[in-house]
């Protein structure tokens, strides 16, 4: 049924098991909450609403119902031109489709709130707007954010109801950020009590982000997603077996959430078209193997035989008279199948036309019979010579001769050679794939046409390229492109290879479309198992389903709890999990930055640090990574393990004795000083200035990748850290920061990631223990704004370790991220909260895999588009 919100006229859909509860308008600028009547006499004036469809009546209506127009993949008759046109505006057409409507809020349940006013609601549900949180605002806030004064542009006074506060979210959500760790209200300034910051506190994330996970709940929304680079470059890897990687050429990939598979960022620039022509004709050429590795082919005018015999030059050719012979030597580099071609006629004469035998070496392998009477005819014969430089001979064996034959010109029987080729092997290599060696293992014939060959060949290729289900119209679409290649003269062999360089650039390929079939009054529906095959593929191999995968979604069986877990564990065991190391791993921490010149210590303060360090210090954290993921060990020993990995130039600079060569080997950390991620090179670098430590770039970073709370951005207008040093040059390095950070603007962030920062200050910026900077001695003591105090980095990678919640909240949202191809939104709240409570009751890494894979976001796709939902808030 339809209602209509009475406050802003907004129609949305309900059950008619809805009628008599409440529900709270999902229009951001709205949130009125009002009682769904039997009959919503309200819609019957058909006022339009912002959120409102087109009409299925009228003009709109026709002009969709028109039959359409052929396709441009079949109508065009420049085949690599055409394919590639049409691909890339589908391409394009696919992006518009799937990006039109997606906004980043939630989309509700229908208005089936059954038993909605019976929930025991969450303590921020009963704090009051009015009463309790513009107060606490005006006594807290307003001094920096009110109407006098806005700190930041923050103006909290803007914001006289609840729905204008949800109307903010991204604002508010970073303001619930820094309340709930105590960042503000700034330290200096009047602080609230615990219960008056809980309530606040309790408020906000009910108001922003409570979700009722009893109901229907939003899995969020689905850009299309084009492979990037890395998973071009795979999944052509995985698909054909060929060692080429084209996308290496490609433009770099947009990142979004700190990663670059996030759909929404992964846009299709005019170079990168221009790279996907070239990048089709790569992978093709490789792929559709046209010549043995010992191919030749040797071409031979008649005349520059060699002869034996009775054998002269003639106008007409190599005549041949008597019992005579024409030869070549050919080195045959490989046995295998060849070709000869023979151009040739003859002068018939008796009762049987003229003969060439055909020897290669001392073997006899076939009598060429020459039809006709002095006409030219091409004749061939296939066979397998023994490597080696082998005697071609064609040596003619019937001469005739009668003088007296009534017929003058039938007198004498001779034979001509005008030309002769020879080619091979032609044989497909025998170390070739299969995948390889099917998309030329039918070919045409006699009884076999050349599209009928190639639809053979590709129809059970095109499923796996387009990691779906096809259709015969699809693969006969392609195989077109086959025999409209050798229509205009070319090889079959090149006709599979248009044929391919077709698929490769189709949409179907370069992107991962899913069904986005509207199923009414479904808030979320299952993916079909081939999504769901391709989602778990992509999350853990950055590459296409195996055949495995492949067999259990046609079996439609994938979805099943156990079987989708039991893939899961199985591909985490895959050396192609190897991916998830590098691409989730290199990114959350910033590994990759390790190959940038964003991380250069400068030779002269830190000549020890050279290219060869650096990527030790990439190896150390990505076998550190390896082992957690590969020994299924917990998480939280990312924070705290204390062991490593190091060859002999990391064991210098880390002080660790007794480790010779390169190879690099575990060790277990003795020394007190270091633990966890927070202590190795890579993150200690990553976090540092060229010539000094940075206390801020590293408490910015445990704060961003460990704990989850970014800080909010930087004013637009800092001084430079170097101009306090210049006017303090005997104070400490910490007393010059703290000197800094005295403007009241950048105070209680500073405070938070400095404090933190300063905990690993005894680390150089190349990760080497030191007790002084300087002339002055090191202080690593630190005091959380939440009470904790520290000294030294090990105390404070303990207390880090204390707050598991946070870091398993932190790295769940992180890992769901890359998964899905999406930013974490509110509505994923619940799917978070029951990651966590897999990882309460085991928290290895293979436990947070699956619980992401067994998630709703991950499992799940909205049923209906955005504007027909209600918000899935109680509104009670």
């Amino acid at each position: 049924m339809r209602v209509r919100c009475p406050q802003c006229g907004n129609r949305s859909t309900a059950s008619p098991e809805s009628v008599g509860k409440k529900a709270r308008c999902p229009k951001p600028n709205c949130r009125h909450v009002f009682v769904i009547a039997a009959v919503d006499e309200a819609d019957v004036d058909g006022a339009e609403s912002d959120f409102a469809l087109p009409s299925k009546k009228g003009k709109r209506s026709k002009k969709a119902s028109k039959k359409k127009k052929p396709s441009l993949l079949t109508r065009q008759p420049l085949w690599i031109v055409g394919i590639t046109v049409a691909g890339l505006l589908i391409a394009a057409g696919v992006v518009s489709f799937f990006r039109s409507g997606s906004g980043t809020d939630g989309l509700g349940v229908t208005a089936t709130a059954e038993a909605a006013e019976a929930k025991v609601l969450p303590a921020g549900a009963q704090v009051d707007f009015s009463s309790d949180v513009q107060p606490f605002l005006k006594k807290y806030c307003y001094e920096c954010h009110g109407p006098d004064y806005q700190e930041g542009g923050v103006e909290f006074h803007r914001y006289p109801t609840s729905e204008d506060v949800v109307a903010d979210r991204k604002m508010w959500s970073k303001a619930f950020d820094l309340v709930k760790v105590g960042a503000m209200p700034p330290s200096e300034m009047d602080q609230p009590s615990d219960a008056e910051r809980d309530k606040f506190v309790s408020w906000l994330d009910y108001t922003l982000f409570y979700v009722d996970c009893d109901l229907p709940r939003d899995p969020g929304r689905v850009t299309v997603h084009r492979l990037n680079r890395t998973e071009y470059n795979n999944t052509v890897h995985d698909l054909l077996a060929v060692d080429v990687t084209p996308a290496d050429k490609f433009p770099s990939d947009d990142v979004g959430y700190g990663f670059d598979n996030i759909g929404d960022v992964l846009s299709v620039p005019p170079l990168l078209v221009e790279k996907y022509l070239d990048a089709a004709e790569e992978v093709a050429a490789a792929a559709i193997v046209t010549k043995h590795p010992n191919y030749l082919h040797e071409e031979f005018d008649g005349l520059e035989l060699k002869t034996e015999g009775a054998a002269r030059a003639d106008r007409r050719g190599l005549a041949i008279i008597s019992r005579g012979t024409g030869y070549a030597e050919i080195p045959f580099q490989g046995t295998g199948t060849y070709r000869v071609k023979l151009n040739a006629s003859a002068n018939q004469a008796g009762d049987e036309p003229a003969k060439l035998e055909f020897k290669v070496g001392d073997k006899v392998l076939h009598t060429f019979v020459l039809e006709g009477d002095r006409d030219k005819r091409d004749y061939e014969f296939e066979f397998r010579p023994e490597a080696g430089k082998k005697k071609v001979q064609f040596t003619f064996i019937n001469d005739f001769y009668d003088e007296n034959a009534a017929d003058k010109n039938r007198r004498d029987r001779n034979a001509y050679i005008h030309r002769v080729d020879i080619e091979g092997p032609l044989d497909i290599p025998e170390n070739i794939s299969d995948v390889q060696r099917q998309l030329t293992q039918t070919r045409p014939s006699e009884t076999v046409s050349v599209r009928e060959a190639a639809h053979q060949n590709l129809k059970e290729f095109l499923p796996k390229a387009f990691r779906r289900p096809v259709t015969p119209a699809e693969v006969e679409s392609y195989a077109r492109f086959a025999e409209m290649a050798v229509e205009q003269g070319e090889t079959f062999e090149f006709g599979m290879t248009v044929a391919l360089q077709a698929i490769l650039v189709s949409p179907q390929f370069l992107f991962r479309v899913e069904d986005r079939t509207v199923v009414p009054g479904k808030v979320e529906v299952p993916v079909n198992d081939f999504a769901l095959a391709s989602r778990l593929s992509y999350f853990l191999w950055s590459s296409m389903p195996d055949d495995e995968l492949f067999e259990l979604a046609k079996q439609n069986r994938l979805h099943e709890p156990d079987v989708l877990e039991a893939q899961t564990r199985r591909m985490l065991k895959d050396e192609r999990a190897d991916a998830l190391i590098e691409n989730f791993a290199g990114q959350w921490l910033g590994l990759r930055k390790l190959a940038t010149n964003e991380v250069a210590p400068d030779p002269e303060v830190y000549p020890e640090f050279n290219d060869m360090v650096r990527y030790d210090f990439w190896k150390e954290t990505e076998l550190f990574f390896r082992d957690i993921l590969r020994e299924n060990r917990s998480i939280y020993d990312m924070v705290d393990a204390r062991y490593t990995f190091v060859n002999d130039r990391l064991a210098k600079i880390y002080g660790i004795e007794g480790v010779e060569g390169p190879e690099f080997r575990r060790v277990v950390l003795t020394d007190g000083h270091r633990a966890g991620l927070l202590t190795q090179g890579s993150i200690l670098t990553l976090t540092s200035y060229p010539t000094r430590t940075s206390p801020v770039k590293r408490g910015q970073w445990v704060l961003e990748n460990l704990l989850g709370t970014p800080p909010p951005a930087a004013p637009p207008v800092v001084p430079a850290l170097e101009e306090t040093q210049k006017a303090n040059p005997n104070l400490s390095f910490r007393e010059q920061l703290e000197l800094h950070r005295k403007d009241p603007t950048c105070a209680s962030c500073h405070k938070l990631m400095d404090d933190i920062g300063f905990g690993l200050q005894n680390f150089d910026a190349i990760g080497r223990w030191r007790e002084r900077d300087g002339e002055f001695p090191i202080d690593a003591t630190g005091t959380l704004p939440t009470g904790e105090s520290f000294e030294g980095p090990i105390e404070l990678i303990e207390i880090l370790r204390n707050r598991k919640e946070q870091f398993g909240r932190c790295l769940s949202e992180k890992l769901l991220t890359y998964a899905i191809g999406r930013g974490v939104e509110y509505y994923d709240k619940c799917a978070i909260d029951e990651i966590l409570a897999e990882l309460e009751r085991d928290d290895r890494f293979e436990t947070l895999v699956v619980a992401i894979v067994k998630s709703r976001p991950f499992l799940m796709r909205r049923g209906q588009p955005e504007q027909e939902q209600i918000a899935q808030k109680d509104p009670s």
